[in-house]
């Protein structure tokens, strides 16, 4: 039985009336090739049965990776914050961009910041400016809050975004494994000699990561004996008061939590860190030496953003997608000067 020979991008321009040149740089998406015409050649090669030759772009792939990359297009940072600048109060938030950032223009690419909420924007409107700049892939920053939706049709968009904030519409997301980093930490500080853990969050914070830190909490919680098991803190909000009530009740030997004011919270609680109580953060501001907890790698989230949508543009995957993808990344533990090793 004889198969079918495979269909070449040579065999799709023949059929066009197109340069090969161009029919190859439409099926990676590029926006050289006007809109129309990408999805026009695309959907011709999807009728054909038009499957890349995975030594070709094993190779394709080599070559990008040997020579300096030549510039391929913009991408958007895309913020939903009432305010510009509200989502660089968060240092992670940050990490995230300026990851992206770099990996961008190591793959040819550059990131210009857009404003959902600049004077007299709407997403049509904001649809047809990313459109005339010939953005096809788009990063959305975290929402403000958790749970959110956004009135924008992605229909001629890659995108990606970052953690679980987005609710509407669920796109594919790169984020930190919560869940993981929870056990990593919990883990750690058993094997320094902590044996009553306790978590206090404020509840939107555990629900921007939809619920995996007090899932994982939870879960590891019932290896320890039924006296060391600390009800966890979460509150709304979660203020100093609420904060050092719970902790005087229930006498942790360590606290995790997000927010570093913990740690004056406990200080004016009367306790010594690490002497008396170990603390320890479940996102560290930075990869500086005093904090005790996990590190995001917030720039590795933003690089593999940047590489997870440059690969659906070059596959041609825009719009909402049938089934997210959700792409994780692994915390790393920081020794740090707030945990100490228990006798």
């Amino acid at each position: 039985m004889v198969a079918n020979p495979r269909i070449t991008q040579k065999e799709i321009a023949r059929r066009l009336g197109l340069t090969q040149a161009a029919v190859s740089l439409a099926l990676a998406n590029h926006t050289s090739i006007p809109s129309k015409t990408r999805q026009r050649i695309q959907s011709v090669a999807r009728k054909l049965g038009y499957v890349p030759d995975p030594f070709l772009s094993g190779l394709s792939a080599y070559r990008k990776r040997i020579r300096p990359a030549h510039f391929q297009g913009n991408l958007a940072w895309l913020s939903n914050y009432p305010d510009r600048e509200g989502w660089r109060y968060s240092s992670t938030f940050v990490g995230y961009f300026n990851g992206a950032v770099k990996r961008a223009a190591e793959l040819g690419y550059q990131i210009e910041e857009h404003w959902l909420h600049s004077e007299g924007m709407t997403s049509m409107r904001m649809e047809r400016i990313l459109k005339a700049r010939n953005m096809s892939g788009l990063l959305l920053a975290p929402q403000p809050k958790p749970n959110l939706g956004i009135d924008f049709c992605f229909d001629h968009f890659s995108a990606v975004t970052f953690g679980y904030t987005l609710a509407k519409p669920q796109l594919n997301l790169v984020a930190l494994h919560q869940f993981r980093s929870m056990e990593t930490a919990l883990r750690k500080l058993q094997t320094l000699g902590y044996k009553r853990p306790g978590l206090a969050l404020a509840d939107d914070s555990d629900q921007r990561a939809d619920r995996n830190w007090s899932a994982a909490f939870w879960s590891e919680q019932r290896r320890l004996p039924q006296r060391d098991r600390i009800p966890l803190l979460l509150s709304k909000p979660l203020d100093q008061p609420t904060f050092t009530k719970w902790f005087r009740k229930y006498r942790p030997d360590v606290v995790l939590a997000i927010w570093p004011q913990v740690y004056d919270w406990l200080e004016q609680a009367g306790e010594s860190i690490p002497q008396s109580t170990g603390l320890s953060l479940l996102s560290v501001p930075d990869e500086g030496r005093k904090f005790s907890g996990i590190w995001e790698n917030p720039q590795m989230i933003g690089a593999k953003a940047v590489e997870f949508l440059i690969d659906m543009i070059h596959r041609g995957e825009c719009g909402i997608p049938p089934i997210p993808i959700c792409m994780l990344v692994e915390g790393t533990w920081m020794p740090g000067k707030t945990v100490r090793t228990r006798a």
